[in-house]
C-alpha cells in the first residue's frame, strides 16, 4: 500500500505508544500538514492502527476532524467486538487442539494483544496465525475442520509455510485461521523455523483469563520483524501494525529482554531497530539500550519516509523493475539491519540481488515449471 507522505509521518508516530511524551507534538505538527483526512483515516484502516490513532487523540489531545473522529470511533467499537469474539474463538480451538494432544504456539498479533497492547481492541488483525508442530499440522487442520471450520482461498502446497486457511463464523465475526508448519516461508538467507525450534524458549500469557502460549521474547520479536521486512523483495511493504508490535513490545519489555540473546541469535533485528527511530521515537529507556549496540554514524538521513509499496502482487517479473532492484532507502537500511558504510555497500551490491534472483527464479519455477 502507498500512503501521502503527511498520512504515512502521522500513522507512523501513531505506532508508538499512546501517552508518549515524545510524540505528541510531532503528532500535532504531522496533523497541521494533512491535507485529505478521509485517505488518512483509510490509510490507517489498511494499516491496522485506527484504533491506536483513536488513542493518540484521546490521550495526546491530538485534534482531529469531528468527521473523521466520529469515523475512528465508530471503527473502534468494532475492532472491540471482533477482538472479544476473536478471543473466545481461539480459546475454543486452543481447548480442542489441547484435548488432542496437539501443542500450539499462538503468533503475532493474536498474542501480542493480550500480552503488550493496554487491550486487545487496540491489535486488530485479519487472521490468526498457530504454529505447531509440521507432523501434527495435518491432523491440527482436519480437527478444526471436523469442529466448524471450513477451508477458505487456494491450498497453500506441500511448500508453504502454512497450510490452507481455516475460516468460521461466530457471532457476525468471520474468523480467519492459519495453521504453520513454519514461521516464515522460503525466504534467501533467513532459517525459516518451526515449532521444535522455538517451544523451548516459550513464554506463558492469559488470552481472556485461559493460559496459552507464544513465542519468546526474542523469537517474537524475531517473528514480527521477519514478518514484516524480510520476506517480500519483489513487492516491498509496510503495514505500520506491524511496527506498532515491534515498536510496542519493545517498550513494554525494555528491561527484560535478553539484549545479549538478541544480539546472538537476531543481530539483523538488533541492527534494524534504531532505525525505526527515524519514523516513530523510541522511549529514553529503549534508547539507551540500543545505544550500547549501535555503533556511531551506523544511520543515516534517508530524507523522508514514505510507504515502500509499488506492487500488487508477488509476481517473478517485478524483479525486471528498477524500483526493486534500488529500493528507498530506508526500507533497504531496516530490511538488512545496515549498520554502515561497509555492510550498506555489500548488501546493495551482495545479498540484495542475490535475493531478488533467488525469489523470482523460485516463483517462476513453481509457476511455470513445478506444475
Amino acid at each position: 500500500m502507498t500512503s501521502s507522505p503527511e498520512s504515512f509521518e502521522l500513522l507512523s508516530l501513531c505506532t508508538a505508544r499512546p501517552g508518549h511524551a515524545d510524540v505528541a507534538d510531532r503528532l500535532r505538527s504531522a496533523a497541521a500538514r494533512v491535507r485529505d483526512w478521509n485517505a488518512l483515516v483509510n490509510d490507517a484502516e489498511e494499516h491496522g492502527i485506527d484504533p491506536l490513532l483513536f488513542a493518540h487523540a484521546r490521550e495526546g489531545d491530538l485534534q482531529l476532524p469531528a468527521d473523521t473522529l466520529t469515523r475512528v470511533k465508530v471503527r473502534c467499537v468494532q475492532h472491540a467486538h471482533a477482538a472479544a469474539v476473536r478471543t473466545r474463538a481461539i480459546g475454543s480451538v486452543l481447548d480442542a487442539l489441547e484435548a488432542a494432544g496437539i501443542p500450539t504456539l499462538v503468533l503475532k498479533g493474536a498474542a501480542l494483544a493480550h500480552l503488550v497492547y493496554p487491550s486487545p481492541a487496540q491489535r486488530p488483525m485479519r487472521d490468526v496465525d498457530l504454529l505447531v508442530p509440521a507432523n501434527l499440522a495435518g491432523r491440527a487442520w482436519e480437527l478444526l475442520l471436523d469442529s466448524g471450520f471450513a477451508p477458505s482461498g487456494p491450498d497453500s502446497g506441500p511448500r508453504h509455510h502454512h497450510l490452507q486457511t481455516l475460516v468460521t463464523s461466530v457471532d457476525g465475526l468471520t474468523v480467519h485461521l492459519e495453521i504453520h508448519t513454519r514461521l516464515l516461508g522460503p525466504t534467501p538467507f533467513v532459517s525459516p523455523l518451526g515449532y521444535e525450534d522455538l517451544a523451548e524458549r516459550a513464554q506463558a500469557f492469559s488470552l481472556g483469563g485461559r493460559p496459552a502460549r507464544t513465542l519468546g521474547r526474542e523469537d517474537m520479536l524475531w517473528h514480527v520483524y521477519a514478518h514484516a521486512f524480510t520476506i517480500d523483495v519483489l513487492r516491498p511493504d509496510v503495514r505500520l501494525v506491524s511496527v506498532a508490535d515491534l515498536v510496542t513490545a519493545v517498550d513494554a519489555w525494555a528491561g527484560v529482554l535478553d539484549w545479549d540473546r538478541l544480539r546472538q541469535r537476531y543481530p539483523r533485528l538488533l541492527r534494524a531497530l534504531p532505525h525505526l527511530g527515524q519514523i516513530v521515537p523510541w522511549s529514553p529507556s529503549v534508547r539507551e539500550r540500543l545505544a550500547a549496540f549501535t555503533p556511531s554514524g551506523s544511520r543515516r538521513d534517508a530524507g523522508p519516509v514514505t510507504a515502500p509499496g509499488v506492487f500488487s502482487q508477488k509476481l517473478w517479473r517485478n524483479a525486471l523493475s528498477p524500483r526493486i532492484w534500488w529500493p528507498l532507502p530506508w526500507w533497504f537500511d531496516v530490511r538488512y539491519g545496515v549498520d554502515g558504510p561497509v555492510r550498506r555497500a555489500w548488501h546493495r551490491m551482495i545479498t540484495h540481488p542475490a535475493t531478488v534472483v533467488a525469489s523470482a527464479l523460485d516463483l517462476a519455477w513453481w509457476k511455470y515449471v513445478r506444475p
